[in-house]
């Protein structure tokens, strides 16, 4: 007995295979696509300079601390890291020669304000790493807005101690 199928069904066959074939094609090709746009790094427009940096130190602050009878003092060292047009001239030891100008030129203004900030902090609102944080935010925020045209980056603490 011959099994052959009428014409009009094997049209639908064929219809049903293309389409099949078709969709797998095309699922084929996406993924195909999508791997390829996931490995391929996307690409960024850099139209700022990536900044040098330079360490300023900060001469050692020694101030009295906000504490009842005043016999609680902080001694403290900061450096600065400051963002720079152009790279610095460095030394031997790695260390660079110059500081920038404008915080040579407001130093004075400088200490000024960070003596206030410190002194105006006791004991227990410093000694925690959050009063630490706080504190440098402080120091960081007060020094930029003195700045006009050096950008303090962030502000370390090399020295820091509590008596």
């Amino acid at each position: 007995m011959d099994q052959t199928l009428p014409i009009k069904n094997n049209k639908s066959l064929y219809i049903t295979m293309g389409l099949a074939a078709g969709v797998s094609l095309f699922l084929i090709i996406t993924i195909i696509v999508a791997i390829v746009l996931i490995n391929k790094p996307i690409p960024t427009i850099n139209t700022a300079k990536e900044p040098y940096t330079q360490m300023v130190p900060m001469r050692e602050f020694v101030v009295n601390l906000l504490d009842m009878g005043g016999r609680r003092y902080l001694k403290i060292q900061i450096d600065y890291e400051v963002g720079l047009t152009k790279k610095p001239k460095v030394s031997s030891e790695g260390k660079a020669q110059e500081l920038p100008p404008e915080i040579k030129e407001k130093e004075a203004i400088l200490r000024n304000y960070i003596i206030n900030i410190l002194s105006n902090n006791s004991a227990s609102d410093i000694r925690t790493i959050e009063g630490k944080n706080e504190l440098r935010k402080a120091i960081l925020v007060k020094s930029n807005f003195i700045l006009k045209k050096t950008k303090v980056l962030n502000v370390y603490f090399n020295d820091f101690i509590i008596q």
